[in-house]
């Protein structure tokens, strides 16, 4: 499991990743930096999953094989849904992408199917932190260094915008944010880049400031 992903782990919870990313952030404008927060959703995450890729990963780099991988493959596939209602019946749909919703395995699958997020991150130099498909990344830098801070995360985001499109998920632009945060007296001082773009979406920008006592 990628150390980073707080949900569906023990003693991991919506507080606990909310708990490390303030207090990063804390640290950064104790230090008199800025922080680029960017705020990622993933569309009908659960619902777009492609089983053979997933399978693919759980073989290939997580090494399930043999009659536990044909296992996993028979949870998955081979999956259909009708509908009863007043008395009738409608036709039977096969689903032909989608992991079930509701059991214990599959949050687990998803995790392992966007470990890459990490692998992405990490090359670009930011950091991340997510709970299930929502995904946090963010840089802290000086307050002359905005500019390039913000083409650093757009750089990022943009290979993990590929790597979705080629795993067949999507990234939600309009529930997309990015967020500068720091003290009230350094946002003050700044003139930030004014958006991301990525898939030719402007995603603008928001700020937060953070009380800070120096000594």
């Amino acid at each position: 499991m990628p150390s980073t992903q707080s949900a569906y782990r023990k003693f991991h919870s919506t507080e606990m990743v909310v708990t490390n990313i303030y207090n990063d952030l804390l640290l950064a404008a104790d230090r008199r930096q800025l922080s680029a927060l960017c705020l990622l959703d993933l569309t009908a995450a659960f619902d777009t999953v492609d089983r053979e890729l997933l399978l693919l990963r759980l073989e290939h780099q997580f090494g399930l094989c043999g009659t536990v991988l044909e296992w996993f493959r028979s949870y998955l596939c081979g999956r259909s849904f009708r509908v009863l209602y007043g008395g009738s019946v409608s036709y039977i749909v096969h689903i032909l992408c989608s992991v079930p919703q509701g059991s214990v395995l599959v949050p687990r699958m998803f995790i392992l199917c966007s470990a890459d997020l990490v692998d992405i991150s990490e090359k670009h130099g930011v950091t991340i932190h997510s709970f299930a498909d929502d995904t946090q990344l963010y840089l802290h830098c000086g307050r002359d260094e905005t500019a390039q801070t913000t083409v650093r995360l757009e750089q990022c985001i943009t290979v993990i915008n590929h790597w979705m499109s080629a795993n067949r998920l999507k990234l939600n632009a309009d529930k997309t944010e990015l967020i500068w945060v720091g003290t009230k007296y350094c946002l003050s001082l700044c003139v930030m880049a004014g958006f991301l773009v990525y898939n030719s979406v402007q995603i603008l920008f928001s700020q937060v400031s953070m009380f800070v006592c120096w000594e």
